[in-house]
């Protein structure tokens, strides 16, 4: 894979996003509102304009990232975190998101958000959200890392509402130099992937983890026909291995794979290991011998599609972490008020001295957010639930007939049928 030209494509080069201003900008803000002794200084330029008829500024390739917040720049330079870290660090006791007089970033990001939901709501998509599509994804332990869409078209970005995840940190910093990821988003269960793209060769953007970030882009290579849609989720190809979580990011794991292609045996054993180090390798059962990080398994990847099918949606209050408590009986202090059938879920890793802890749950998913667990086709109220479990949903009845036998029968708890 071209990393290089992948990430060029994506806006995320030096030329494409500048620094965060270390001096205050010329001139009052044209909306945001300063509280006393605050003048601004460290925040992007962009936050002095009018959200209320800002229009982002695309890079050299027609796409806008983060909201166009941090436009093109001609002459790269190195963004100062520590103008940033002082900035929020003099005023955090000063502003509150939560009553109070927010943040002037978030002054500016309300009504960037409230632009673009009006314009969602106009937008018609012409039956676009009914028809199949082939996507191809250049370049994920389930519900541990932040994520985000963006629309390029306009640099709008959705996300998971009510997250939790450690690396929710980084949303308004740059954790690496000219790494961003957009202050603030719009829920991504109210849209949908068709409220992003229009029509064959356009793209948009997906960030997995807002500490290392994993940049994706999704292409669009086919749009059927209303009447050759069906619905149904399905891989049709892919090449290598999935990255190791924690891999530090696309750019490092670039650097990783060069580094691979002309190392020895023995180091590239070693490389291998480290991968099957990560969390979402703890389940592979082999030694790095066996390893192929070039190797695509098709029907493997098929089954680990079906088995996230077939489970319920994460919780997003309660996403998964790990903790190295002082004290093993220590309560973790980001536990919330559990909802009706949700539970925390602990798995101990005694050799890293701590434990993964998750929010469960059990309830069955909302049919608006929920799809086939056979085929992954949304079908809304359509959707018929297992009599069994109540948990799972199908589109029809030869769907759940299929999945029974080859899934579900293993999974179904039972608990609602007769005895």
């Amino acid at each position: 894979m071209d990393f290089s030209k992948l990430f060029s494509t994506l806006s995320l080069t030096g030329e494409d996003i500048p620094p965060r201003s270390t001096t205050r900008p010329a001139g009052k803000p044209k909306f945001v509102k300063f509280l006393p002794g605050d003048n601004g200084e460290g925040m992007p330029e962009t936050f002095f304009e009018d959200p209320r008829t800002y229009k982002p500024k695309p890079g050299p390739h027609g796409q806008i990232q983060t909201w166009g917040i941090f436009p093109v720049c001609t002459s790269p330079t190195n963004p100062s975190e520590s103008a940033t870290l002082a900035y929020i660090m003099a005023h955090q006791f000063s502003y509150d998101n939560r009553g109070g007089k927010p943040w002037p970033e978030k002054q500016f990001m309300d009504v960037l958000k409230d632009r673009k939901r009006e314009q969602l709501s106009k937008l018609d998509l012409a039956d676009l959200d009914k028809k199949d599509i082939i996507i191809k994804i250049h370049l994920k332990v389930r519900n541990l890392h932040c994520y985000t869409f963006t629309d390029l078209r306009d640099g709008a970005v959705f996300g998971p509402e009510d997250a939790n995840a450690t690396d929710i940190m980084h949303i308004n910093q740059a954790s690496q130099p000219r790494q961003y990821v957009g202050y603030d988003y719009l829920p991504d269960d109210k849209y949908m992937l068709a409220h992003l793209f229009s029509e064959v060769g356009d793209t948009f953007g997906h960030l997995y983890d807002y500490g290392d970030k994993w940049y994706h882009e999704i292409e669009i290579e086919k749009i059927f026909a209303l009447e050759e849609s069906y619905g149904r989720v399905q891989i049709l190809d892919g090449k290598g291995m999935c990255p190791g979580e924690n891999m530090r990011g696309s750019y490092r794991y670039e650097d990783f794979l060069k580094a691979y292609d002309t190392d020895s045996y023995t180091e590239q054993v070693k490389k291998r290991r480290e991968i099957l180090d990560c969390p979402n390798y703890k389940g592979f059962g082999k030694p790095p011998s066996l390893f192929n990080i070039d190797a695509f398994d098709i029907d493997q990847a098929n089954e680990r599609l079906i088995a996230a099918l077939s489970s319920p949606n994460s919780v997003r209050a309660g996403m998964k972490a790990f903790t190295m408590p002082i004290n093993p009986s220590a309560q973790d202090s980001r536990m919330g008020k559990l909802k009706k059938g949700q539970s925390i879920q602990r798995q101990w890793d005694h050799e890293s001295h701590g434990y993964w802890q998750e929010t469960t749950s059990s309830t069955k998913d909302k049919r608006s957010q929920s799809a086939c667990a056979a085929c992954g086709k949304p079908g809304g109220q359509d959707l018929k639930t297992c009599s069994g479990c109540r948990a799972i949903l199908y589109c029809s009845a030869e769907h759940q007939k299929v999945h029974w036998k080859d899934v579900h029968k293993k999974q179904c708890s039972r608990k609602y049928l007769k005895k």
